[in-house]
């Protein structure tokens, strides 16, 4: 398992995401996520993604979806979407405290949370999807019109630009940007001030922020990633 998860002594879940290499994701990362965020005791009051240092995820794992049948890609990007459509909508806070390189499905899920700390320094943030023919999915297009700023949506998405840190708290990809050494303590100390906000009221207006899209989204996930498949060779 390469996504740990430990509860610290305030209750907050830290999920750290670390493969020793490039945070790669592959169908059983999106399962460890779901399964997260489903399992974990009512008490946690709120979610911490992190990565190892240097990086939180350079996207999917290309070595799994050049070995894999049409299906088996299939399956990884229903989960890819399955798993971000939860972590957008899980109840409690959820903060993305990236230690690194945020690329492709990084970006994403750093949008996917509710707050997301983006670290100073040579990294690469970006939707790159259409610099590797491949279409962006509905889920991520969800995700971008509700954070990246309307003037930067389209050249972003249609041109897979990759930016570095500080353009992408401009933009929306992430919310704020600090040194390096501070993310981690810092991604900790936003979840703690969100889980002191009153959890019902939170809960019922994130859900009817996101609540729609989300669901739009997952009714429809079969058929988008089907609709994808000629861009997968």
């Amino acid at each position: 398992m390469s996504l740990q998860v430990a509860v610290t002594d305030d209750d907050i879940a830290v999920l750290t995401l670390d493969d020793g290499a490039k945070n790669a994701l592959d169908p059983d990362r999106f399962r460890e996520l779901i399964m997260a965020l489903d399992d974990a005791d009512d008490d946690v009051r709120a979610f911490v993604i992190t990565g190892r240092e240097g990086i939180l995820t350079a996207g999917l794992d290309l070595k799994f979806m050049a070995a894999a049948d049409a299906d088996g890609v299939g399956e990884l990007l229903v989960l890819f979407g399955r798993a971000l459509m939860r972590l957008w909508t899980e109840r409690r806070p959820t903060v993305c405290a990236a230690t690194g390189h945020a690329l492709a499905a990084g970006t994403m899920l750093a949008m996917a949370c509710d707050h997301a700390i983006a670290a100073e320094g040579e990294f690469a943030w970006g939707l790159t999807e259409t610099q590797i023919n491949m279409t962006m999915p509905a889920f991520g297009l969800a995700l971008a019109r509700s954070n990246v700023s309307g003037r930067y949506l389209d050249d972003l998405v249609l041109q897979g630009r990759r930016v570095d840190p500080a353009t992408a708290v401009e933009v929306g990809y992430a919310d704020e940007l600090v040194p390096v050494e501070q993310v981690h303590e810092r991604g900790l100390a936003v979840a703690r001030q969100l889980a002191e906000l009153p959890s019902a009221g939170y809960a019922a207006t994130k859900q009817r922020l996101r609540g729609a899209a989300a669901h739009d989204v997952l009714a429809g996930l079969d058929a988008d990633i089907a609709d994808m498949r000629s861009f997968l060779g």
